[in-house]
């Protein structure tokens, strides 16, 4: 996602889910904290020599504050439905606030020999993957 933010967006707003947001997620108590998670992204974004053009912050509400954002033309999700849906919903409070829509890009998930997509909370519960077999 963050590889195709880049390539389309001449300013990425990253937001990063704060330690409280993500209290509901499977094993909270495995998950990196959130200057970790920073850190991680800082990293990646610099490796892929964009980090000038990038602004991160804090997202601790499902709308991360797109809602009431001046300036955003795109927000870039993954194929998740539930993550689609709270893109189209965040939408329309944007419309409500007399702001324009922005257009939502989706990026597939990488997926596992399985099909299934590879996520944080698989990994954590121990599953392992051979990087060769994912599905990008």
């Amino acid at each position: 996602m963050l590889r195709t933010a880049l390539k389309l967006g001449e300013w990425v707003g990253i937001g990063i889910t704060t330690d409280r947001l993500l209290g509901e997620k499977t094993d909270p108590d495995r998950i990196q904290n959130f200057d970790e998670r920073k850190k991680s992204v800082l990293e990646f974004v610099k490796k892929e020599g964009r980090s000038e053009r990038c602004t991160m912050f804090a997202v601790d509400t499902k709308e991360g504050g797109a809602e009431s954002m001046k300036g955003l033309e795109a927000l870039i999700v993954s194929d998740e439905i539930t993550v689609v849906a709270n893109a189209f919903e965040i939408n329309e409070k944007r419309a409500q606030n007399r702001l324009p829509r922005f257009h939502i890009v989706v990026v597939p998930r990488v997926r596992t020999e399985d099909g299934a997509p590879l996520s944080s909370s698989r990994i954590r519960r121990g599953e392992s993957f051979d990087r060769k077999k994912l599905v990008y």
